[in-house]
């Protein structure tokens, strides 16, 4: 993303969810953040966020396990950042190609969570 306040706004998701998770605030800001991007014009990321909002409102969370390791028991272990933080890191640096493949692979995994 190319527009400062889109990036604050994302930050100010960031920040405020480290701290408490509302997932009702959480969404509505998720859904501004998405007319910004949907200002500069990228499909990828236009999509990823309303695939995200959709996703907290049917269940009130933004864990999704995109950012989840297995261990060398095969068990799954918790990322170090948060999922929502995760995305929003993307959102903010979408223009890289590794950021690239990695919101169509976590629109991918938001789909088939549907």
């Amino acid at each position: 993303m190319h527009n400062p306040k889109a990036i604050e706004l994302a930050d100010k998701i960031l920040a405020k969810s480290a701290k408490e998770f509302d997932a009702q605030w959480v969404s509505k800001n998720l859904r501004v953040l998405r007319e910004m991007a949907q200002e500069e014009g990228n499909p990828a990321v236009i999509k990823l966020l309303r695939l995200a909002y959709e996703h907290i409102d049917e269940n009130g969370n933004f864990t999704i396990g995109f950012g989840a390791d297995e261990n060398e028991e095969g068990a799954e272990e918790e990322s170090i950042i948060s999922d929502l933080e995760y995305m929003l890191t993307l959102v903010q640096r979408s223009e890289r190609d590794k950021s690239k493949e990695e919101i169509a692979e976590m629109k991918t995994l938001l789909l088939s969570l549907k």
